[in-house]
């Protein structure tokens, strides 16, 4: 996911051009040194080293680990890498195994562990020139930071997991590449499931408690894997935390899109909703917005006439707005709202921050390597059991500048989210809340649209929700705490965990 835009790329943006940055997973790390390597091909020509020998010699005791490599990663201290011989179709072994990666590190077989689920391709910090395969330098979980006492050169005091979710990154059933027909929160929690397992029988042996936990779809495989473990009676995991994980009931969920409209960011909506409303109301403004993306409307389709650019360019301006108070620097960028008699081509400037990049958290294919153009997986899982957002056209639907057609057009988008299909799994997950066993712990921003897509307030003792105030998408617990009253709630929240993982 996105990081917030720093206000330097803001300024330079609104004076000289566009510009976008991008991110890790939301953690506060060390910066980053020269060691890490530029190299397309993941790490490999990066130094490995012995390791601990007791570490090395479990691991190599678990039949279906492969190409264990220790090394040193710049955020997590001595880590160890390796594939896990997976199962394709947990159900029918006779579908073949396929390699899954994981990065782990290890403080003791008595302290607590983290699962970090995650939702997309394990990458590491990016690079200036966009290379994100590095694991030398993948971003430790937040919590990991937070939990630990101590933060040394060889390490966390907490033990550390973190597993590529199937079908991103190079973690492919490759005779099944392109088809995806495996894919599924399902079958995922059964591969963390059967790492897991191994796991705790040849290295985490002790009483340590394990906590799992992700941001955003990180945490969404958080709670599906929760809603498994307990259907399958493993009992894996002692408490779930899922951050800013949302859970559309629909494949194109609306209740987002509306909560962006109505919910997010309170304070700035009524000044947003002005000048948004300028693109359906003045023509000067349109047409200086349309022509700001006409080297993105050449890039999607050639052929597009006038009036399929605005409708374009109306629905591409929400979808910015929605990443910039997910992902952005939202009080920074508020200031930027235009004011009336403003020069239309500053509307236009404004309209285009939106904290998007080429390089993302979700797997990008152009950047993959060795990997081959394909689906993005994820694109592919919405319909299976993910469901997404589904952007809300109300602050158009009454423009001057609409025509019926144009007003027809977006309400009927917004009927189609409405009517599309039910994400069955998130409707069970949902409903399995109320009466779960499971330790869970959901945490959501209150200025991020896809709080939108949050659980219900809880009735189950077992089941916690805190909506931070002011809280953005990607924010963990240390950014929490600079909001007015956020400390007191990230403080609280750490306590509940705190109270779980050290009885």
């Amino acid at each position: 996911m996105m990081r917030r835009l720093d206000l330097w790329i803001l300024v330079a943006v609104l004076s000289y051009g566009f510009s976008t940055t991008s991110c890790s997973d939301g953690s506060e790390n060390p910066a980053e040194p020269e060691l890490v390597s530029n190299n397309i091909d993941m790490f490999w020509d990066m130094p490995g080293n012995a390791g601990d020998p007791a570490v090395v010699e479990a691991l190599k005791s678990i039949g279906n680990v492969e190409d264990l490599k220790p090394f040193m990663n710049v955020n997590l201290g001595q880590a160890y890498y390796f594939n896990y011989k997976q199962l394709v179709d947990h159900n029918d072994p006779s579908k073949g195994t396929f390699k899954q990666q994981v990065v782990l590190t290890f403080a003791g077989k008595d302290a607590p562990t983290i699962l970090h689920t995650e939702g997309y391709a394990l990458m590491g910090t990016a690079s200036a020139d966009g290379n994100r395969n590095r694991l030398d330098s993948i971003s430790a979980p937040h919590l990991l930071w937070a939990l630990s006492e101590d933060y040394g050169a060889e390490g966390f005091d907490l033990n550390c997991v973190q597993v590529e979710y199937r079908y991103h990154g190079f973690s492919l059933p490759e005779w099944d590449a392109d088809s995806f027909q495996y894919l599924s929160a399902e079958q995922h929690s059964k591969d963390l499931h059967a790492i897991v397992s191994d796991l705790k029988k040849a290295l985490f042996t002790g009483n340590g408690k394990w906590l799992s936990t992700g941001l955003s779809k990180n945490g969404v495989t958080t709670a599906q894997y929760a809603y498994f473990d307990e259907k399958n009676g493993w009992n894996d995991i002692d408490v779930y935390v899922p951050f800013g994980a949302p859970f559309p009931r629909q494949e194109y969920d609306l209740s987002i899109g509306q909560y962006m409209l109505t919910q997010s960011s309170k304070e700035r909506l009524t000044d947003l909703e002005r000048a948004y409303r300028k693109l359906a109301d003045d023509q000067d403004v349109a047409q200086a917005t349309i022509d700001a993306y006409d080297d993105k409307l050449s890039e999607q389709d050639a052929e597009l006439d006038q009036d399929s650019a605005y409708l374009f360019t109306l629905s591409k301006v929400l979808d910015n707005l929605f990443d910039v108070m997910a992902y952005g620097d939202f009080a920074t960028w508020t200031k930027y709202i235009p004011k009336e008699g403003d020069k239309p081509e500053t509307y236009a400037y404004f309209f285009m921050l939106d904290g998007k990049s080429e390089v993302t958290n979700r797997q990008v294919n152009e950047a993959r390597g060795p990997l081959r153009p394909r689906r993005d997986p994820f694109y592919m899982q919405i319909g299976i059991d993910q469901g997404n957002m589904a952007l809300d056209y109300s602050w158009f639907l009454n423009g001057r500048l609409l025509s019926e057609s144009d007003k027809a057009y977006f309400k009927d988008a917004m009927q189609d989210s409405r009517n599309s299909k039910t994400i069955d799994l998130q409707v069970k997950l949902l409903k399995n809340l109320e009466t779960t066993n499971k330790k869970m712990i959901f945490v959501y921003g209150e200025d991020d649209p896809w709080t939108g897509g949050a659980i219900p307030d809880p009735t189950n003792p077992n089941v916690r929700k805190y909506i931070v105030p002011h809280g953005a998408h990607d924010d963990d617990l240390q950014r929490f705490a600079w909001y007015p009253g956020g400390k007191e709630v990230a403080d609280q929240i750490l306590a509940d965990v705190r109270a779980i993982l050290f009885p």
